[in-house]
């Protein structure tokens, strides 16, 4: 298996950095992963996983939204808080549209022969995705992970207000034990675009195939948006995991040589998913 680690594409704050894995012999197709809230492209398994992909016969390529608060150097730790404070979903969109065109006019896309890319998402990569699969015809198909259905996620007005006044909003992050600031302009982003940035808008119009994938016991995106999701696209396919949690068992680090059982139940019914729908 071929693996590249840490390609660059020049974005405007930070340069966005991929991987991409692949057998020598591969089907014409590219699957790009996007990952959530205080996520990052090496963030536990999901090594294993874009191995199980490109095992599977697939091009994998996971990558990492430019400010998403992960450096350049070291690629597990958050330390540039300073960018993920001024994070917003028009970025990660932009991200992702930028990352698209760079890979369809790149020597690799011509040497590998790829003729189809299909999206990943997890968690608020899942609405990402989403957003981007229904404004780039490229796209051949959609598969989320414990996907958001809305970007609202913002709580009571008076909240909002709250975080207006104080100009940043605070996330603690239990695992690095770092007070991860969000400035209000992520708000303001949200509602100057409220209406490129509606899940469901998006979901109805697309016109392409897609599977919702989401855990019964996930704890922090509960699986009533796969069931909405569901609901705003019929003939979407709709596949619970009984018990799973929003990481699909695993955690970071993970340092086990074989995915847990939930994260390999999702690849396994993704690969046979798109080996038959798509």
């Amino acid at each position: 298996m071929k693996i590249i680690r840490n390609l660059k594409i020049e974005a405007k704050e930070q340069d966005i950095l991929a991987d991409l894995f692949l057998k020598k012999s591969h089907r014409k197709e590219l699957l790009i992963f996007c990952h959530g809230f205080k996520g990052f492209k090496d963030w536990g398994a999901w090594d294993l996983v874009a191995k199980e992909f490109a095992e599977a016969g697939y091009v994998f390529l996971k990558f990492n939204f430019s400010e998403n608060g992960i450096g350049q150097e070291n690629l597990s730790e958050f330390t540039r808080l300073d960018l993920f404070e001024q994070n917003n979903y028009s970025k990660e969109i932009r991200d992702l549209k930028l990352l698209l065109k760079e890979i369809r006019n790149s020597a690799f896309w011509q040497e590998e022969k790829l003729e189809k890319i299909h999206l990943i998402g997890h968690s608020r990569g899942g609405g990402i995705a989403a957003v981007v699969a229904s404004e780039e015809q490229e796209i051949a198909s959609l598969i989320t992970w414990a996907s958001i259905a809305s970007f609202d996620r913002f709580g009571s007005e008076e909240n909002i207000a709250q975080w207006k006044q104080e100009g940043s909003k605070n996330f603690y992050n239990s695992r690095t034990q770092q007070d991860m600031k969000i400035a209000f302009q992520f708000y303001e982003d949200y509602a100057k675009n409220k209406e490129r940035l509606n899940i469901e808008a998006c979901v109805k119009n697309l016109e392409k195939p897609m599977l919702i994938i989401h855990g019964t016991a996930d704890e922090a995106v509960g699986f009533s948006h796969a069931q909405r999701l569901k609901n705003w696209k019929p003939d979407a396919e709709l596949f619970l995991i009984e018990n799973a949690n929003h990481v699909f068992g695993a955690s970071h680090p993970y340092c086990l040589e074989m995915l847990p059982q939930d994260l390999n139940t999702l690849v396994k019914k993704s690969v046979s998913w798109l080996k038959s729908e798509v």
